[in-house]
């Protein structure tokens, strides 16, 4: 049994040593309970566990979990939004910890996943952390350094899976933490990324934060397994002016907000050669004209400081 009280409860005072986990959810009822037992196993004191889920039903078998569990756990239904930035956001502002992890809701960790992070934010005093990710149907090898972004075309790389522990220059979606405070500070994610599949949020953030003279490392210990389910989330399914328009829009953020003039016209002409490219593989000219008009929309979007609006969630209470 569960009852629901509507509104933003107001967090605790975000000023405990520990860590946060903020799981952002999106019709992956399935897949989600795997995920959330396995953060409830942790070999670790200091931690809670929030779901911040954006479907049309309660999950009431994650309720259920978060009931009979002795970890600290809130799950919350949200009322006026969807989108990954969103949550992301308001996940934070329930933290009690100083310490918050964000993870996707389609993946397993081991019991020494949160420790992980929390060891390396105190050995590294780093600003953000980012954890190593193994994907379950394979890594694609490359000799690329984790986190690396190349300023010519404004493309964050991954490389998330090697064991090369380092400083980086961003962190992968699915699996970083950020100290509470330095979102307080900078405003969190901007929720204008929530456009199509949310590309770049947290390539944005890091990039934001390092211009303020914060770090970002790369800590392959604090790995856990993506399991990339293939539907629910932030996926755009097939629809290549949609996802480009989002990828353009996005993309052009990066670009307008964070490079360097001289860096500015080869990082444009990389995406259009991707819009003509999906145009030519959808013999259809309407990814190319979405890839203009995301261009257009980004570099207005990018004069704007970073978008954090009001959210509200219902609070599943368990009793």
């Amino acid at each position: 049994m569960f009852k629901i009280e509507s509104g933003e409860r107001a967090p605790l005072a975000p000023q405990l040593d520990g860590v946060s986990v903020v799981i952002p959810t999106l019709d992956r009822a399935e897949v989600l309970v795997d995920t959330v037992k396995d953060l409830l196993a942790q070999d670790f004191e200091c931690y809670e566990l929030i779901v911040v889920d954006q479907s049309e039903r309660i999950n009431e078998a994650v309720v259920e979990l978060l009931k009979k569990s002795n970890v600290t756990a809130r799950y919350f239904k949200a009322e006026n939004f969807k989108g990954l930035p969103q949550a992301r956001n308001y996940g934070w502002r329930q933290a009690r910890f100083e310490i918050v992890l964000y993870i996707d809701d389609d993946v397993r960790a081991t019991s020494e996943f949160v420790r992980a992070h929390y060891d390396a934010h105190k050995r590294t005093e780093a600003a953000i952390i980012a954890g190593g990710i193994d994907e379950a149907k394979g890594d694609l090898p490359s000799s690329r350094v984790p986190g690396s972004f190349n300023w010519w075309t404004a493309t964050p790389y991954r490389n998330f899976s090697v064991n090369r522990p380092g400083w980086c220059e961003h962190a992968p979606g699915g699996n970083f933490s950020v100290k509470r405070a330095v979102l307080v500070e900078c405003g969190g994610i901007d929720e204008v990324l929530s456009i199509g599949a949310a590309l770049y949020e947290e390539s944005e953030l890091a990039l934001r934060l390092g211009s303020r003279g914060y770090s970002t490392w790369f800590e392959p210990a604090a790995r856990l397994t993506h399991l990339a389910a293939p539907m629910g989330g932030c996926r755009v399914q097939r629809d290549w002016p949609r996802y480009m328009f989002g990828l353009s829009h996005n993309r052009a953020i990066l670009i307008f907000r964070h490079l360097k003039p001289w860096h500015r016209p080869t990082a444009i002409l990389r995406i259009l050669l991707l819009g003509l490219s999906y145009s030519r593989f959808s013999k259809s000219l309407r990814p190319m004209i979405a890839t203009f008009r995301g261009l257009l929309a980004g570099r207005e979007a990018a004069k704007s400081p970073p978008l954090n609006v009001d959210l509200m969630a219902s609070e599943c209470i368990t009793y």
